[in-house]
């Protein structure tokens, strides 16, 4: 699991890497709300989601699937780690999907 972990940390740090350059801090909005993309966060993140995605495809905890999830989000060729445009995508869906879970708790009626 120490592998997995690795690779979960070296895709968040390229992607927030890239997204300060691109941008110029590490923040993030979607429809009027924002937050800033943490490294550790996002690495717990992928970590979690790929070892979650391999028990769904195996039906049991599988770390050789997860790293190979994780794998395809990055291109560890060349003199800088890049992540592919599904590794790109991948984050900005799961950065969306919890920045609108976010706006739906604060619009959330309590009874």
């Amino acid at each position: 699991m120490e592998q997995l972990q690795r690779l979960a940390d070296v895709i968040a740090e390229t992607y927030v890497r890239d997204l300060i350059r691109e941008t110029g801090s590490n923040a993030f909005s979607v429809d009027g709300v924002s937050g800033n993309i943490e490294v550790s966060l996002l690495s717990a993140g992928l970590y979690g989601n790929a070892l979650l995605s391999s028990q769904k495809e195996t039906g049991r905890t599988d770390e050789k699937k997860a790293y190979w999830l994780l794998a395809d989000l990055i291109s560890l060729d060349g003199p800088e780690y890049q992540l592919t445009d599904h590794g790109t995508s991948a984050i900005r869906k799961m950065t969306e999907i919890s920045l609108r879970k976010q706006i739906a708790a604060k619009n959330k009626s309590i009874h």
